[in-house]
């Protein structure tokens, strides 16, 4: 077989099938322009075969996949191109095995076989992606899923991929200009509304999307040129309610009572802007030259308005069962200031259901967050053949993402701390939807809620806090290599070796402060009225039980001078500005399998990489009492190897039946900012932690936190055996089995760290004086480090269940009907500290796909459900950082319906009707039980009417 590396990713993906229930969860998600397949005469005498409908499809992926010999997810361009999504998240989401994580209400990022979007490396056109988050999971919101032709989900690796992850593999890739073999022209519009109205003033419910695409070929078709261009204007509501935290057996009770309560509303908006380029030349047999760039320009901005209820203290709680009766009165103050107490509450089931509080002092806020992203992609790849038996490749990529966050939090209360009327609320637990709460002041009332600082968060003088990282992420790739195929070897058929390069270099550049009132009373004013020219009226608050909350422009009072900033230099902020180098070299030898075992056929590949990865990280540590210029550089790094090979098999043990086995060495890399080199340290008086141990009781009084140059990946062996059988071209059942051991993981860890050297570490001159006794931390000074370490040991296993099942397989009065399923167990188990094992970041139980259909006549209807069971996941925290936090598990209903014109003027316009997420399915996360709810997110329903006519 005569074929280079680009054709063998063409084949991959025509003979890829680990799933035609795959493929067509994706199909049927989309507007179907016909439903015949017709075959036609190309200018240059290659039959060229199109298909266009949902049935027809589905065959061609059974077909294909009988030949494949990797484990594969695949997406077609046509099913794609027509999907009303967002971003192809959504699609990719329908997989067998695959689930999705949901970021302001849509799918951002993918888990597979319920590993987190860190174990699943993403390229684009076979090129490694940087991301726009502080890690390397690719958030997918970023592809407009109209500019994307194809994915290809691996599962299994193979030898000839430069980059593999321990989950697999995702490709994106666009679409290439000379296999269309004629010139095309869609066009695409979509209006967009979600149920819920625009909580925020200034906010909209609607949006809009539309796309153009132009492919075209001149020169004798040895010349081809695309060009895609994508515009969304996507809004999104949220109600949340989450609670500070909880506190479990107060004062002895038996019984969990909350901490506070910060429910808000918010608008959200985003646009963006994609644009495809491809130029695609071949003028002969021998050369193939292909240049593709991607630009994509994102802008995300989300107004809050939040309400924040101080309630009971974990501080204060004496752990005794000498509480007050009801825990009430003066004797014993529960809450977070001097004069908070709990009057009262009700307990059921060991929780407290209801609770009245006196003497709170609420803080309001007025939130924006924003974040801007530019991402550019730009690859030139060559192929030249020598001969007949040999093929040359040379890939050249450049990658960079640029992005920019404002996160700006504005405070007002009744008053300056220790001033201002205090209230009495009444806290009902209304079960996973969190609290309704009855509350005794008015907070909509401009005369006497003011900008302050209401709690004292920065000794009376801050009113709000501001947050401006910039992130830089950029990525050089250089791939060469070559394939020699062989004509009558009875064992391979062609052999591919080669050499791929990578350097990246991923930096964040931290700023934050505190924000004070610059206009009134000098020098510096401690509360004023909300200037009447910022002023949007107020925000209700009635989910909750409350009126609702003053609203107002806080990003116009900013950069109207309302604020003055103060930068922050406390040890915890300045270690945040860091810098990532990582150079990763890998050579590559694969060979092809093409022979027959006891008289079958037989396919696969067997190869190896060897890689050797260089990091070095450079960033600041600093301590105690620091100035803006005293944080000091600190640089770290590390250097491995690992040598990864790898086995795909297919086997045709009986007619109509494959048994496939594949068996690899995987890694996934760590975090670029789990490898930082900063951290902060300070030191105690009074132990800072004490540890027993074999040896006894050790006191420490240094501790410090941050990152580990010196981290190393996660690394798996991985076996997969599936089967299949099919029913001719028209349906099939598949059950697969996988195991990956781990060798190496990534965990939160303390450790110890010598603070010896005093010309880097300073005892916190806070804590020195005359008159006090020596401090304990200048003679020991062993300390501990919190912070991340490799673990070996543990594994991930599961078993996956996939059908695509057509009516008219059943009888024929179901012709047009059809039922893909899918379902995927999971389990893992890793044990950090050698006895207690967690679960690994985004692996859920239990992930199940169910798509029915009916498609007919131009006419196409199709309802889906995705559900996935509880898991770890990422998300941000209070400081916009990711959190390893619980996330309920949840099920997803979307629906779609559409027609196509069949003939007459209106041929090959198609319009469609979609609905997404129509249970209005919550996104939760919780502490310990999902009785302690930590977060209720309710986005509401989205609904989509649109237009395709492409000619």
């Amino acid at each position: 077989m005569k074929t280079g590396h680009g054709t063998f990713r063409r084949a991959t993906l025509l003979c890829s099938g680990a799933g035609i229930a795959l493929v067509t969860s994706l199909a049927l998600s989309a507007p179907v322009m016909a439903q015949d397949t017709a075959a036609k005469q190309g200018d240059d005498g290659v039959t060229e075969v199109v298909v266009t409908g949902i049935r027809r499809g589905i065959q061609d992926a059974i077909s294909a996949k009988r030949n494949s010999t990797s484990i594969v997810e695949a997406v077609s361009a046509e099913d794609i191109g027509k999907l009303p999504d967002q971003s192809i998240a959504e699609s990719i989401a329908r997989l067998p095995g695959i689930a999705a994580q949901r970021t302001n209400g849509r799918a951002q990022s993918l888990s597979v076989r319920g590993l987190g979007p860190d174990f699943t490396v993403t390229t684009l056109n076979g090129r490694e992606q940087v991301s726009t988050n502080d890690g390397r999971g690719v958030e997918f919101d970023q592809y407009p899923s109209e500019l994307i032709s194809q994915v290809l989900v691996y599962k299994t690796p193979n030898a000839s991929m430069p980059t593999q992850g321990i989950a697999g593999t995702a490709d994106l890739r666009t679409v290439r200009p000379l296999s269309f073999g004629k010139q095309v022209v869609a066009l695409n519009y979509r209006r967009e509304q979600n149920s819920n109205d625009a909580f925020i003033g200034g906010s909209s419910n609607t949006g809009n999307r539309y796309a153009v695409t132009y492919i075209d070929q001149f020169f004798n078709k040895t010349l081809g040129v695309a060009i895609g261009y994508a515009s969304t204007s996507s809004p999104s509501q949220l109600q949340k309610w989450e609670a500070w935290g909880y506190t479990r057996n107060f004062y002895g009770t038996g019984n969990t009572i909350i901490d506070g309560a910060k429910p808000e509303v918010a608008s959200s908006n985003l646009d963006r802007d994609g644009l495809m380029a491809v130029l695609e030349w071949k003028p002969n047999d021998r050369l193939h030259m292909t240049v593709d760039a991607y630009h994509s320009e994102f802008n995300e901005t989300q107004l809050r308005s939040r309400i924040e209820f101080p309630l009971f203290n974990p501080a204060n709680n004496s752990g005794s069962s000498a509480c007050p009766t009801g825990c009430a009165g003066a004797a014993v103050p529960p809450g977070w200031d001097g004069q908070t107490r709990l009057v009262s509450y009700t307990a059921s089931n060991g929780l407290v259901n209801s609770a009245t509080f006196s003497g709170i002092k609420t803080v309001l806020g007025n939130y924006v967050t924003q974040r801007e992203a530019t991402l550019d992609n730009i690859g030139w790849n060559t192929r030249y053949r020598l001969s007949d038996n040999w093929l040359l490749e040379a890939d050249l990529s450049h990658a960079k993402v640029d992005r920019t966050d404002l996160i700006l939090e504005t405070t007002a209360g009744t008053g300056l701390d220790g001033s201002g009327a205090l209230d009495t609320v009444t806290i009902k637990q209304s079960g996973q939807q969190g609290a309704t709460i009855t509350s005794a002041l008015d907070y909509t009332n401009y005369g006497t809620i003011f900008l302050t600082d209401p709690r004292g968060w920065g000794g009376g003088t801050q009113a709000g806090y501001l947050k401006n990282p910039t992130i830089v992420d950029e990525l050089d790739i250089i791939r060469l290599a070559a394939t020699r195929t062989f004509d009558n070897n009875p064992l391979f058929s062609k052999v591919s070796f080669g050499i791929n390069r990578t350097e990246r270099s991923k930096s964040k550049v931290g700023n934050e402060g505190t924000l004070t009132l610059s206009k009134a009373a000098t020098p510096v004013p401690m509360s004023m009225a909300v200037p009447e020219q910022y002023r949007r009226g107020t925000t209700a608050l009635d989910f909750i039980g409350i009126k609702g909350m003053i609203s107002y422009d806080a990003l116009g009072m900013y950069n109207g001078g309302v604020y003055t900033f103060r930068r922050n230099v406390a040890a915890n902020a300045i270690k945040n500005t860091w810098a990532v180098d990582e150079t990763v070299t890998t050579m590559y030898v694969m060979a092809d399998i093409n022979t027959e075992l006891l008289g079958k056929p037989l396919l696969g590949n067997i190869g190896v990489q060897q890689q050797h990865a260089e990091q070095t990280a450079t960033s600041i540590y600093t301590g105690g009492t620091v100035s803006p210029d005293n944080g000091q550089v600190i640089t770290g790094g590390t250097d491995y190897n690992d040598v990864l090979p790898s086995l795909n098999l297919s086997w045709e043990i009986f007619d109509n039946t494959q048994l496939r086995f594949a068996a690899a060495k995987t890694l996934s890399r760590p975090k670029m900012e789990d490898m930082s080199a900063g951290f902060s340290y300070d030191t105690c008086r009074n132990p800072c932690a004490t540890v027993t141990g074999t040896g006894g009781t050790t006191n420490y009084y240094w501790t410090a936190n941050g990152g580990n140059p010196a981290l190393e990946p996660w690394r798996a062996t991985s076996y997969d055996l599936s089967i299949e059988k099919y029913f001719g071209r028209k349906g099939y059942v598949a059950l697969a089995l996988f195991k990956k051991d781990l060798t190496s993981y990534v965990f939160d860890a303390r450790t110890t760290y010598d603070f010896s050297d005093t010309t880097k570490f300073a005892v916190n001159p806070n804590q020195l004086g005359a008159g006090l006794p020596a401090h304990p931390a200048q003679t020991n000074r062993v300390g501990i480090y919190s912070t991340k370490l490799n673990g070996d040991g543990g594994y991930i296993r599961g078993l996956e269940f996939s059908a695509s099942i057509p009516g008219e397989l059943i009888t024929p009065w179901l012709d047009g009907f059809g039922v893909i399923y899918s379902f995927t167990k999971n389990e893992s188990e890793i044990k950090p500290n050698g006895t207690t094992a967690i679960p690994i970041p985004g692996l859920s139980e239990k992930v199940e796909n169910t798509t029915v259909y009916y498609e007919k006549y131009g006419f196409s209807a199709r309802v889906s459900q995705r559900k996935r069971d509880d898991f770890l996941g990422e998300v941000p925290d209070y400081q916009n950082n990711a959190e390893l936090v619980m996330v309920k598990g949840e099920s997803i209903v979307d629906a779609q319906l559409s027609y196509t014109f069949q003939s007459g003027p209106l041929k090959d316009l198609s319009i469609l009707l979609q609905g997404n997420n129509l249970t209005n399915e919550p996104f939760m996360t919780y502490y310990s039980t999902p009785a302690e709810v930590r977060k209720y997110e309710d986005y509401g329903s989205s609904y989509i009417i649109g237009i395709n006519y492409k000619f």
